[in-house]
């Protein structure tokens, strides 16, 4: 039997229905979210939630005044970068000096030892090509993995994620590995504060915002961190200050089987293929290191069902990983009846040899759909940190290539903030860039002033 295109089309919206979810969905994993970080929270039920909720012992945000020259690392993907920031107070912007390096992949998947060794050698690199090697410098060192924090140095390494699998990290200080290899090669460096990602980007925004309340990240991965009350955080022993950032990690939400009723089949098969199955995936829903592989789980499939491209699946799209996030983002560009970014993908950069103009058109549609469920998760994240802080204003600051990059996920994340945040409270997006160099240098330097 032989369909049109337009039946063919409606086909593929049948599919693809359960990534179309109602805002009664979006309010249930909101409140699902919100039970999930109140159990984190808690000593006695913190096993039984998917979010960990660590403290980040980081109990003063930035405010602007801090001064001085400080050393930022951020390491939290395949790039890492390291950073000369100089805080000049009164609200002024920082002056940031900057190179990023490139982790090879044997050291992503090698042993810790040599992950912190290259580290350390391309800080080294960093201070002597900028004449800085004799200064004496305080670091903050953005390590955007789970960890448990006993102290601002003294993280431990949960588990790795978004690809790196070094061996001998996990259950590790990996204040004291970074340090270890400072001191061998004789720098005059000492790392005073440990943060994930989503705490130096809510630092880096409240030296220009004093609303800001919230880090989020959609990136590579995802993570939120927010401002708590220390009297409900039951994790952390001997701290006296009013408020701590928390460290939520969320993108584990779903491994207690709170997202199993919306995960669809390509959610599964994509899982199963994935490094770490069963694991992140609130974070395989929503972030830029999966989006791409979970499209081309929808395109295998529609080419079985001799949906797409006549049914002849090409070799490129058979490579795991073959289909980049980025690509999303230059597909969802095309204006609706003009889908050149859509054919140029998928003949140039996934060399399928043959490309219809409804190949195109239900190419989009599973990019389209794929994204707007993670922009829609996202904000059902952020409405649920508002119901919990339930201040009247909010900043959340906000950095990754998918929010950045993407034509219409802050959009569309906005959207769905607005329909399920608490309604005497006002929120606002703001792009935090910078925020895992900038901000761990600020932390570093209200570390310096406390003390």
């Amino acid at each position: 039997m032989v369909f049109s295109d337009q039946q063919l089309f409606e086909k593929v919206v049948e599919i693809l229905k359960p990534f179309d979810l109602s805002v009664v969905d979006y309010e249930e994993i909101c409140d699902r979210m919100g039970e999930s970080m109140r159990l984190g929270l808690q000593k006695s039920t913190n096993e039984k939630s998917s979010i960990k909720m660590f403290p980040s012992y980081v109990t003063k945000t930035p405010n602007g005044t801090e001064t001085g020259n400080f050393l930022a690392l951020d390491l939290g993907g395949t790039n890492y970068r390291v950073l000369s920031v100089t805080l000049e107070g009164k609200g002024k912007s920082p002056r940031i000096q900057e190179r990023t390096y490139c982790i090879p992949a044997e050291k992503m998947s090698g042993s810790g030892t040599e992950l912190f060794k290259y580290i350390a050698e391309t800080l080294a690199d960093f201070l002597e090509n900028n004449g800085m090697k004799d200064k004496k410098f305080d670091l903050g060192f953005t390590f955007s993995f789970p960890c448990v924090q006993k102290g601002l140095t003294h993280a431990t390494l949960v588990r790795w994620t978004k690809g790196f699998s070094a061996d001998g990290v996990e259950g590790h200080n990996v204040a004291e590995l970074l340090q270890t290899e400072l001191d061998k090669r004789e720098l005059n460096v000492k790392c005073v504060a440990v943060v994930n990602d989503t705490v130096g980007t809510l630092a880096s925004c409240a030296l220009e915002d004093p609303k800001c309340a919230v880090g989020l990240i959609v990136g590579t991965g995802t993570n939120v961190a927010y401002i708590e009350d220390s009297s409900k955080v039951e994790l952390m022993d001997g701290v006296k200050e009013p408020e701590v950032v928390i460290n939520t990690e969320w993108g584990a939400f779903g491994e207690k089987g709170e997202l199993d009723c919306w995960r669809t089949q390509f959610d599964k098969s994509m899982d199963i293929d994935s490094l770490h199955p069963g694991k992140q995936l609130y974070e395989k829903m929503v972030s830029g290191m999966y989006l791409g592989e979970l499209v081309r789980h929808i395109i295998v499939y529609l080419v079985e069902q001799k949906i797409l491209f006549r049914g002849d699946l090409p070799e490129r799209l058979k490579v795991r990983n073959s289909l980049l996030t980025r690509y999303l983002t230059d597909v969802e560009r095309d204006p609706a009846h003009l889908l050149y970014n859509t054919h140029y993908m998928l003949t140039d950069d996934l060399h399928v040899p043959v490309v219809e103009p409804i190949d195109n058109r239900i190419v989009r549609y599973a990019c389209e759909m794929v994204v707007k469920r993670a922009a829609y998760l996202a904000g059902a994240g952020i409405a649920c940190i508002l119901r919990r802080i339930n201040r009247s204003e909010v900043t959340v600051g906000v950095d990754g290539s998918l929010y950045k990059f993407h034509p219409k996920f802050c959009e569309r994340m906005t959207d769905m903030v607005d329909k399920l945040k608490p309604k005497n409270t006002r929120f606002c997006l703001r792009l935090s860039e910078d925020g895992s160099g900038k901000g761990a240098a600020a932390i570093a330097a209200s570390c310096t002033r406390q003390n």
